[in-house]
């Protein structure tokens, strides 16, 4: 992505377009497509399922790093109430999706993370402690926003399934929503303070992970598993 913007703009706007391409594949995938239809295959959203809690379970620890990097009260406090919110989405949300699945709840919980579960976690541990505040925000950012704009769209077209009219409507719920927001004003405010270099670094991380986003939905539609 170029580094160079105009300074008016929103940082968020800036990235969202440098980007474009990227979400476009993104809202293009068959996964996504399925979904929608309500055609997509019991077991590929079971892989979803599960990997997505073994995902979740370290971007609470990447969100708790960010309350620790908090460079005021109300950042840290918003980080410790997405983190407990992580915690609420795989408790209520990817249990009860289990159970109606036919799935183990025990059994999800210690499947083996598939390689780019550990690829795009090992990415957000990273950025968390070797970066700072703001790196960290442009490093989760794309969970948030990608999952905002795929419920919005989706909800457009709610499939006839059942389980997967709940899980787009959990993330085209206006509280989901609003948490997106507090990231995108956050992620504005940082690079306003941020010099030429942080911000190349900020853009970096964003695409990064908009690019494991895509990357994460593909490894569920293939199946994907590790080789040997």
């Amino acid at each position: 992505m170029p580094a160079s913007r105009g300074t008016a703009e929103p940082f968020h706007q800036w990235l969202d377009a440098q980007t474009r391409t990227l979400w476009e594949a993104i809202f293009q995938l068959p996964f996504l497509q399925e979904l929608a239809a309500g055609t997509l295959a019991r077991d590929r959203f079971a892989y979803f399922l599960a990997q997505d809690v073994l995902y979740l379970e370290q971007f609470a620890k990447v969100l708790a790093r960010g309350a620790t990097l908090a460079d005021t009260p109300k950042t840290r406090e918003m980080f410790l109430r997405h983190a407990a919110n992580v915690a609420r989405v795989e408790e209520r949300l990817h249990a009860e999706l289990a159970s109606r699945l036919g799935l183990d709840w025990d059994a999800v919980r210690q499947k083996e993370p598939a390689p780019v579960t550990v690829a795009y976690t090992d990415h957000l541990l990273r950025v968390a402690h070797t970066g700072g505040l703001s790196e960290l925000v442009a490093a989760v950012l794309p969970c948030y926003w990608v999952y905002a704009r795929v419920g919005e769209r989706l909800a457009n077209r709610l499939p006839e399934d059942e389980i997967y009219r709940r899980w787009i409507l959990t993330y085209a719920d206006r509280d989901f929503h609003r948490s997106v927001d507090e990231q995108l004003r956050l992620i504005d405010r940082l690079a306003t303070a941020a010099g030429s270099n942080e911000r190349e670094r900020m853009e970096r991380w964003f695409a990064r992970s908009l690019r494991y986003e895509w990357m994460f939905w593909d490894q569920a539609y293939r199946d994907l598993a590790w080789p040997v």
